[in-house]
Parts: C-alpha cells; structure tokens; sequence
C-alpha cells in the first residue's frame, strides 16, 4: 500500500510544472500498525526502510537503514530533499518504536507503532520546535538475516 502510494505522489510530480507548483493539497497519514506478536522474540528492524514524512502538508521521501551498534541500534535518514541525518537512538518497546534523530537545530523525534510484522511503523515526527508531522515507513525486502538483537554483546 505505501509502495502504490509513493508511486502515485512521485508520478504527481513528474506532471509538468505547473501541475506541481500548484498549491499542496493535505495529505492525511493513518494507519493500524495492528497489535504486537504474543510472545516470540522481538523483531528485528535492521534494513532499508522506505519513509514518508508530511511536514506542513508537503510529502518528503527518504530512506531510513537502521543497523546495530553493539547491541543496540543506530543508523541514518536520507531524506530526498535534504542531507542525510544521524538515527542516534531507537528504541522498540513491545509494538512502541521511539526514535532520536540528530539535526544541525536539535533533536528530532519520532514516536510510533510498529506492525506486527515488524515490517511496517507509523507515527508521529515532532520536531525541535514541537511542530508534529505523520511518518509511515515500510521495511524494504530483504534476504540478509542479521543476529537478533537478544543476542549481541553489549
């Protein structure tokens, strides 16, 4: 669904310019990241991930590749539209995911729920001067199976 999206906003604007000087339209973001997995280990979100942010209703896409660090996570956004940025903490707490992302004005944050496949999450970015914006971001295929988190050293 976030796929067929995406498509559909980046074909919007490969309209010709006039199309997409056009006021923005409001883009509303919802999503049921459905209820955690009972029992079993936690997911592992390292990989790609393909995001969606709407800050003051303007889409901005990006990649998000979350990695480990020792036994935590850690990793970086590429917005399209700006430089990349620093993932300094993500925390997955049950389907709860918090996100602390480094920007030259301060902290950004990010404050979700993670699909029970742990391949989907969807929140809410605030930023640094509590503006609040929707994100969804979805986990891009992957065949590499890196060791779950419960088990790397610290």
């Amino acid at each position: 669904m976030i796929r067929l999206m995406t498509l559909a906003l980046l074909a919007a604007c490969a309209a010709p310019a006039a199309v997409c000087a056009q006021p923005a339209m409001p883009i509303t973001v919802t999503c049921d990241a459905g209820a955690a997995a009972a029992g079993g280990e936690a997911p592992n979100l390292h990989g790609h991930w393909d995001f969606l942010m709407v800050p003051r209703g303007l889409p901005s896409f990006g990649l998000m590749s979350i990695g480990f660090v020792g036994a935590d996570y850690g990793g970086s956004l590429a917005p399209s539209r700006t430089a990349p940025v620093v993932l300094r903490e993500l925390t997955l707490t049950g389907n709860h995911v918090h996100m602390v992302v480094a920007s030259t004005e301060g902290d950004v944050l990010f404050d979700g729920k993670l699909s029970a496949k742990g391949d989907y999450m969807c929140g809410t970015v605030t930023y640094h001067g509590g503006e609040t914006f929707p994100m969804v971001a979805q986990k891009r295929p992957s065949t590499y199976q890196s060791t779950p988190q419960a088990q790397r050293a610290r």
